[in-house]
């Protein structure tokens, strides 16, 4: 009986273990990509995606994002501007993370290319660029 009881609890222990992180994820959130060189004066603009966010707010537009998520989408985006053949030592990639709706994130992304457009950057698209969650 106590073996069972003890095999029980260390079940209930390793499935709570592995499978809480991911049911901490409550929330969408709508994000983007943007990489900029001021040297180059281009800038590389992926469309919105989703990411999954801890549901915890601070604004009425936001989520809040962890440091661990924000990294992976730029590594992610930095590792794809590579394949295409660029040198991302002379870009800035800043991941615009966990808007609480896609309408928010898609003015802000409009704004952000409208800023970088007037500024005399050449803007490129990165449709084919997919975040992996």
């Amino acid at each position: 009986m106590k073996k069972t009881g003890l095999t029980l609890i260390l079940v209930v222990v390793l499935v709570v273990v592995f499978s809480a992180p991911s049911c901490w994820a409550k929330e969408k959130g709508y994000c983007y990509i943007v990489s900029y060189s001021m040297q180059d004066k281009t800038a590389y603009i992926t469309p919105v995606f989703v990411a999954k966010v801890s549901g915890a707010t601070y604004s009425d537009e936001e989520f809040v994002a962890d440091v661990v998520l924000i990294r992976k989408m730029e590594n992610q985006f930095q590792n794809y501007l590579a394949r295409q053949g660029i040198n991302t030592a002379n870009f800035v990639i800043s991941a615009r993370v966990a808007y609480r709706s896609q309408a928010i994130a898609d003015k802000r992304l409009a704004d952000e290319r409208g800023d970088f457009t007037s500024r005399g950057y050449a803007i490129q698209d990165t449709d084919q660029f997919k975040f992996k969650n």
